[in-house]
């Protein structure tokens, strides 16, 4: 009796040990996003961290990365987050499209699960959300883009507040936090240094230093490429007077990027000629290409010159009264 006793009270142990343990792996794994609060001042936006999250894959392959949002607005806000397909461009004012519910030809969104897509956040808090990118085995060697779009819900106003806003335009702001996914294999990675010139209208010389030079490359590959570089700049003597670093940037299939590189300003007389070095982000070879340009600040000529012809006009006028006096 004693025995069966002890086998009734084991077997309750285990089914209550069995229902604790199914009980928490339930809640963490329904709670695995993270909130916290920080002391922060009211400036009505929130932030989204990071910008870009960039991650190479094997076929088959699960990875978790996270993105963080911070409401910096004086309230409670409801936000919304939804996945999103993004292409290149071939714009120089707009680097990516965002295609909305349309699916694109590097789509990621259906790769992506983000923990939660629906929360509410206070000023001064903080949510870390676990987003896992699941590729399936048969997927193509090559490069997927997309963003997690966070967008803030309009807030619900009562019947009064309705008719005091009617008509008035109710923002919601979106903020995109881009991914760039990269299938390890043999993707197509081929792009090209299209164009080199300096920056806004061309001239026939410039009265200071241009404001900094534009470069435009092309990516035809199925991968997006990184290229970086350098610009030297000589003067008419051969002698080089500035080194600007072009700095890292992605380059996005099937597009043309445009890279704005800013010359610090300056003054500078006579012909010069600018050489760009850029690496396209594979392989073992930059790609070259020059240009020359004048600089002639020609009100400091026009001036420099007048007050020349003043002082030889002023000297003479003394020289030749001093003569006038001996005779």
């Amino acid at each position: 009796m004693k025995n069966i006793k002890n086998l009734k009270s084991n077997f309750i142990k285990i089914i209550i040990g069995f229902f604790v343990f199914i009980f928490l792996f339930i809640s963490a794994k329904s709670f695995a996003f993270q909130i916290s609060k920080i002391d922060l001042p009211t400036q009505n936006d929130f932030i989204v961290e990071p910008g870009k999250t960039e991650i190479f894959v094997n076929p088959g392959e699960t990875v978790t990365k996270s993105i963080t949002i911070t409401n910096r607005i004086g309230k409670k806000v409801k936000f919304k987050l939804t996945a999103e397909d993004m292409i290149g461009t071939n714009d120089s004012q707009s680097t990516i499209k965002l295609l909305g519910d349309e699916k694109g030809p590097y789509s990621i969104k259906n790769f992506m699960e983000p923990e939660v897509s629906e929360f509410s956040l206070d000023l001064g808090e903080k949510i870390v959300i676990p987003v896992k990118i699941s590729v399936p085995m048969d997927v193509e060697p090559k490069g997927y883009y997309g963003a997690l779009i966070v967008s803030n819900e309009p807030e619900v106003l009562s019947s009064e507040q309705s008719k005091e806003t009617e008509g008035k335009a109710r923002l919601v702001s979106r903020i995109g936090s881009l991914f760039f996914l990269r299938i390890n294999g043999e993707g197509k990675e081929s792009g090209n240094l299209e164009n080199f010139k300096i920056l806004g209208p061309s001239k026939a010389f410039y009265e200071n230093r241009p404001k900094g030079f534009e470069i435009s490359f092309k990516n035809d590959g199925n991968v997006h490429l990184v290229p970086h570089g350098k610009i030297i700049i000589k003067n008419i003597l051969g002698k080089e007077v500035d080194s600007i670093p072009v700095d890292a940037y992605f380059s996005l299939p099937d597009s043309i990027r445009y890279r704005e590189v800013l010359w610090k300003e300056g003054s500078g007389l006579g012909r010069y000629t600018a050489n760009l070095s850029l690496y396209p982000g594979y392989g073992n070879t930059n790609q070259e290409s020059g240009l020359s340009f004048w600089i002639i600040p020609w009100k400091i000529l026009i001036a420099s010159f007048v007050g020349l012809i003043i002082i030889i006009s002023l000297v003479y006028y003394l020289l030749t009264r001093f003569e006038l006096r001996k005779k």
